[in-house]
């Protein structure tokens, strides 16, 4: 079976700036089932500048709903970095949760953001 790869918004944003690291990032995932969460299309739009390439990638991408599956997965997330005294955006939560529901490695450029997560796993750049 096919790896499927969801982008993190911040690997969204390198694409859509059309950086060096977007390049590198476009020829790593060539290969593969590319998707973008909910949750990176809410934070994609929230964008002020070059709106017009976030559209192309929202065109051009699939994308993975936050339903009541990856919702109860993200309160499990929480709960379980909350033992750990670990805390980060409930953003990141529910990117990750809906990752780990659709059997998705999550390409990401903020490591520290999502390393704690059990279950994940992630692809960086």
């Amino acid at each position: 079976m096919e790896q499927k790869i969801c982008l993190d918004t911040d690997a969204c944003i390198e694409i859509a700036n059309n950086t060096r690291v977007g390049e590198k990032i476009l020829d790593k995932i060539e290969n593969y089932e590319i998707f973008i969460s909910s949750i990176s299309v809410f934070e994609l739009c929230l964008r002020k500048y070059n709106i017009e390439n976030v559209e192309f990638l929202l065109r051009r991408f699939n994308k993975l709903s936050f339903d009541d599956v990856c919702a109860k997965e993200g309160s499990e997330i929480s709960k379980e970095l909350a033992k750990k005294g670990k805390v980060i955006d409930f953003r990141d939560i529910f990117i990750a949760a809906t990752c780990i529901i659709n059997k998705c490695s999550l390409l990401t450029l903020n490591l520290k953001h999502f390393k704690d997560i059990k279950g994940l796993k992630i692809i960086t750049s």
